[in-house]
C-alpha cells in the first residue's frame, strides 16, 4: 500500500541521517549549555543603547550541510511524486535501500558501500575468522557441476565425519547441486549451530562411490592459512611452503603456528603465497608483518586532513630466506605484506604485477544494523610509495603456462606451477 507522509519522511531522514550522523556524534561533544538560574538576567546582559549593529553574515555550509540540503531536496521531490501519482504499490524499504545504495554508488568511491544489516552481518562474521558451519574449503568443479572439497578444516565436523580433500559434494539435504546451483548449494550446508545437514558425498577413481554423511554444525575456524613441505634434491631440509589466503581475526595466529611448523622441519627457506589474497583487516596483516619485519616502520596511513599515523614493528624479527608469491589478484593488506617485505629486502616477490589497491575502508554501523563502508584513508609502505593503481611490480617476472590460468590455484599441481617453480627454483 502507498503510504504517502511515511515514504517522504522515512527517505529523507535516512538520507540525512547517512550523510550527518557520524558527523554529529562528533560535533555533539563540542557543545556546551550555560546553566542559568530561572528568571536572572545573564551577566552579561545590558540595556539597548548602542546602535544596532548588523546582522552577522551567515556563515558558510559545510561540505556535508550542502550535500544533505540537495539530496534531500532532490530525494523528497522525487517520493512526493511517487507517491501522488504512480500506480503501482511502493516498499518503503526497498526504496530506502536503494537510495542508500545509489548514493554511494555516485560518490566515485570505488570502494565505497552500503551493507544492509544482513549484508553487514555476515561481513562482520567472516572478518572473525569463525563461521557456523562443517569446516570445508570449497570450490565449484565446472566438469561435474558440483562443489570440490579443497580443505578440510582439523578437528571440525568434516574431519569427525571423514571427509577428504577432493571429495565431490554432489548434493545437499537431498537436493542436486548441479539443480539448485553452487551458490545456494553452499548456503545450504552452512546454517545454525547445533543444526544438522546431510550432504551427498562421491569419491573414488570415477566418483562411482556414494554415501551420504549427516554432520552437525558448529562454530569452525577459517583456515585461512595452510602449510606444506617441499623437498628439493639439492637440499638437505625442505622448502616451508606457506599460502596465506586473506587476513582475519585468527590469519596472525595460524600464520605463527605455520613459522614454528617451519622452524620445527628445519626447513632451509620459505615461499610464502599471497596469488589471489584480497586482504583483509588492518590489524591482522599488522601482527603478522611484525613477527617478519625489523624494529621499524611497517605502514604509515595518511587521512584526508593531512595527518599521518606510523605503526611501527618491534625489535623481534624473523630471519630466514623468504621468497613471496604474488599475482594481479593480490590486493590491499596483502600488497601491503609484499611492499613491505620488499621494502626491508627480506623476501623476493616472484609473479606478476599486483593489483594496486593502496587504501583504507572505515565501516561506520548504523543503529538499524546496516553500515557504510567508505574510503577514509590511504596508506603507504614502510619506505616506498602508495600503489593505488599502479600496484607492486615483482622482482621475477613469472607467467602461469596459458593453459593452466584458469584452473584454481589450489587444484594447480606444483609440478604445472610455473610461478611456483621459479621461487623454488631460486632455492636450487
Amino acid at each position: 500500500m502507498t503510504k504517502k507522509i511515511s515514504l517522504w519522511l522515512a527517505i529523507f531522514l535516512v538520507i540525512f541521517a547517512m550523510v550527518i550522523t557520524f558527523q554529529l556524534t562528533i560535533v555533539f561533544g563540542d557543545v556546551f549549555f550555560r546553566d542559568e538560574p530561572a528568571g536572572q538576567v545573564p551577566p552579561d546582559y545590558t540595556e539597548k543603547t548602542e546602535e544596532p549593529t548588523v546582522p552577522d553574515e551567515p556563515a558558510e555550509k559545510t561540505l556535508g550541510e550542502e550535500i544533505t540540503e540537495r539530496v534531500a531536496a532532490k530525494i523528497g521531490a522525487i517520493a512526493e511524486l511517487y507517491a501522488d501519482y504512480f500506480v503501482g504499490d511502493l516498499d518503503i524499504d526497498e526504496l530506502v535501500e536503494g537510495a542508500a545504495h545509489g548514493f554511494v554508488a555516485y560518490t566515485g568511491d570505488k570502494y565505497g558501500a552500503y551493507h544492509n544489516a544482513e549484508d553487514f552481518a555476515a561481513l562482520q562474521q567472516g572478518y572473525s575468522g569463525e563461521f557456523a558451519g562443517i569446516g570445508v574449503s570449497v570450490v565449484y568443479n565446472a566438469d561435474y557441476g558440483v562443489i570440490e572439497v579443497l580443505n578440510v578444516m582439523p578437528n571440525s565436523p568434516a574431519d569427525e565425519g571423514g571427509l577428504l580433500p577432493s571429495d565431490f559434494i554432489v548434493a545437499v539435504g537431498g537436493e542436486n547441486v548441479a539443480a539448485i546451483g553452487y551458490n545456494e548449494a553452499v548456503a545450504k550446508v552452512r546454517g545454525e549451530v547445533g543444526t544438522e545437514v546431510t550432504i551427498t558425498i562421491a569419491r573414488g577413481a570415477d566418483y562411482s562411490e556414494q554415501f551420504d554423511v549427516t554432520l552437525t554444525r558448529r562454530m569452525v575456524e577459517e583456515q585461512s592459512v595452510t602449510y606444506e613441505t617441499i623437498e628439493l634434491p639439492n637440499l638437505v631440509t625442505p622448502i616451508a611452503y606457506i599460502r596465506l589466503m586473506d587476513f582475519n581475526d585468527t590469519t596472525a595466529s595460524q600464520f605463527a603456528d605455520a613459522l614454528n611448523r617451519g622452524r620445527e622441519d628445519r626447513a632451509h627457506g620459505y615461499i610464502v603465497d599471497v596469488r589471489n589474497n584480497g586482504g583483509g583487516e588492518l590489524s591482522s596483516i599488522l601482527q603478522i608483518l611484525d613477527m617478519l619485519l625489523p624494529e621499524g616502520p611497517i605502514v604509515r596511513i595518511q587521512y584526508k586532513d593531512g595527518t599521518e599515523q606510523v605503526y611501527e614493528s618491534d625489535v623481534n624479527e624473523f630471519k630466514a630466506p623468504m621468497v613471496v608469491l604474488a599475482n594481479g589478484n593480490t590486493a590491499s593488506a596483502a600488497e601491503l605484506f609484499v611492499s613491505a617485505l620488499k621494502d626491508y629486502q627480506k623476501a623476493i616477490v616472484v609473479g606478476t604485477v599486483t593489483y594496486g589497491k593502496g587504501t583504507v575502508q572505515s565501516l561506520i554501523p548504523f543503529e538499524d544494523g546496516s553500515a557504510l563502508r567508505i574510503s577514509t584513508s590511504m596508506y603507504a609502505p614502510p619506505y616506498s610509495d602508495n600503489y593505488e593503481g599502479v600496484g607492486i611490480t615483482p622482482d621475477v617476472e613469472s607467467e602461469l603456462d596459458e593453459e593452466y590460468r584458469n584452473i584454481n590455484l589450489f587444484k594447480l599441481a606444483h609440478e604445472n606451477d610455473a610461478q611456483l617453480q621459479t621461487a623454488l627454483a631460486l632455492y636450487k
